[in-house]
């Protein structure tokens, strides 16, 4: 029998988060705890406003859940994939719920086991992954310091509007930055993304996420082919039944949990992804360490890491993968290899 417990958490960040739309001082994610005789796995949602979800919804869909979790037992590694499927369709429409009951299957049933949750997914060891760390769209007075933080660290993904400002770059190129990745935030019209692509690759920049909104896909046609970088679909491939749609139109996809549902869904996507010579990038929300070391998983077999949530975070209430300097050091602990840390406030 599993018991199961869903509480509310606020992360605050380690600077005012910005983006495209809005700031924000951190994040309020969802924590689930599940326990079967004495032994307790965790899972973790990072609601997000653009897929249309609260942390109210999450919460409230993960705490009905208890009395079917209550009729569940893990007796092997098939039981996570089938209470995930099944509670998947309670849980429906909300990925962010699935994804923290499917992580806290993959930990607890890691725990049970006394093995790490990548090495039972295939990849052996987890090792160490260059990460892309965040330049968020800043503003004037904020920008100088950020490049200054961030120009040593072996791969940043500068974050992009409708405006197109080619100044962080550039002044990241003059900074000494070696590799470089943009995200649109699709917020290109495709004659803005035709023109910038090729001023792009003169900044040296190795890839551009999500350049255009996912309802002009079709566009993206007529886009890759012109494209002499790849382009990389974010917000147009959420979950497994969108990867085979993205071969002609993008150059690979942004693999990202809480978007998807969870691993589970993830190491489809990436199957999927690698049978259709498509590129992966694993991505992330702003989230702890537990998501992060989930990610990490993923990321084994990923082209580009973009995995710099909990690092973006000033407290984290896991302890787990260490990042240092762009590269994150995933432990190789049972199940997703975290703890929690002294305070534990989630539970």
């Amino acid at each position: 029998m599993l018991r199961s417990y869903a509480a509310r958490k606020f992360l605050p960040a380690r600077r005012v988060f910005r983006t495209g739309r809005d700031a924000k001082p951190g994040v309020e994610n969802v924590f689930l705890v599940l326990e079967q005789n004495g032994t307790l796995g965790y899972g973790e949602a990072s609601p997000n406003r653009y897929f249309v979800e609260s942390v109210e919804d999450v919460q409230l869909r993960l705490l009905g859940l208890a009395d079917f979790l209550k009729q569940q037992t893990l007796r092997s590694f098939e039981d996570v994939a089938r209470i995930w499927s099944e509670a998947k369709d309670i849980l429906f429409p909300s990925k962010a719920a699935m994804c923290a009951v499917d992580l806290a299957l993959w930990d607890l049933w890691g725990k049970l086991l006394q093995n790490s949750s990548c090495d039972i997914a295939g990849f052996g060891v987890a090792k160490s992954l260059k990460s892309a760390v965040t330049l968020s769209v800043s503003h004037a007075e904020d920008l100088n310091a950020r490049i200054s933080e961030v120009s040593t660290y072996p791969l940043i993904k500068v974050k992009m509007d409708s405006s197109a400002d080619l100044t962080p770059l550039k002044k990241l190129r003059a900074a000494g930055a070696k590799r470089l990745l943009v995200d649109a935030n699709a917020s290109w019209s495709p004659e803005q993304c035709l023109r910038l692509l090729p001023e792009l690759e003169k900044q040296g920049v190795e890839a551009v996420e999500q350049p255009l909104p996912p309802a002009m896909d079709a566009e993206m046609e007529k886009i890759l082919p012109a494209s002499p970088l790849p382009l990389i679909a974010d917000e147009s491939c959420v979950t497994p039944e969108d990867v085979e749609r993205m071969a002609g139109r993008f150059s690979g996809i942004n693999i990202k949990l809480v978007k998807c549902g969870g691993l589970t869904p993830a190491l489809t996507m990436l199957e999927t992804a690698r049978r259709l010579q498509l590129k992966v990038m694993t991505g992330c929300m702003l989230e702890s360490s537990l998501l992060i070391s989930a990610g990490a998983i993923v990321a084994q077999k990923a082209d580009w890491v973009d995995l710099d949530g909990s690092w973006l975070l000033a407290e984290d209430p896991f302890q787990g993968p260490v990042f240092e300097c762009g590269v994150l050091t995933p432990i190789s602990n049972p199940g997703l290899g975290v703890a929690l840390r002294d305070k534990p406030d989630i539970l």
